[in-house]
């Protein structure tokens, strides 16, 4: 017992547009849902989440600057090799 292939165009067809409504519909309320919750948790005042992330991160902030300076271009050309600068440090909050 099973659907003949009119049948089964026609529930392929009815079901793609089942879907297709539903998605014109919730992808705009799934959009303004999540936006009213960001906007509502990203503020950073007193008493948020966030501005308790903010004053105390929970992991430390490391920044690293790389800084080249080629001051032997023909023997990098030729060999490869390089003078590297190499600078980072933990700033502490």
């Amino acid at each position: 017992m099973g659907c003949n292939r009119n049948c089964g165009l026609l529930m392929g067809t009815i079901i793609g547009a089942v879907l297709a409504i539903l998605g014109g519909i919730l992808i705009p309320v799934g959009n303004n849902l999540i936006e009213d919750s960001v906007k509502k948790e990203a503020v950073i005042e007193n008493g948020t989440t966030a501005y308790e992330n903010w004053v105390i991160p929970g992991s430390p902030i490391y920044r690293q600057f790389w800084f080249f300076d080629v001051q032997n271009p023909e023997e990098v050309m030729k060999n490869g090799s390089f003078n590297l600068l190499f600078f980072a440090c933990k700033e502490p909050r």
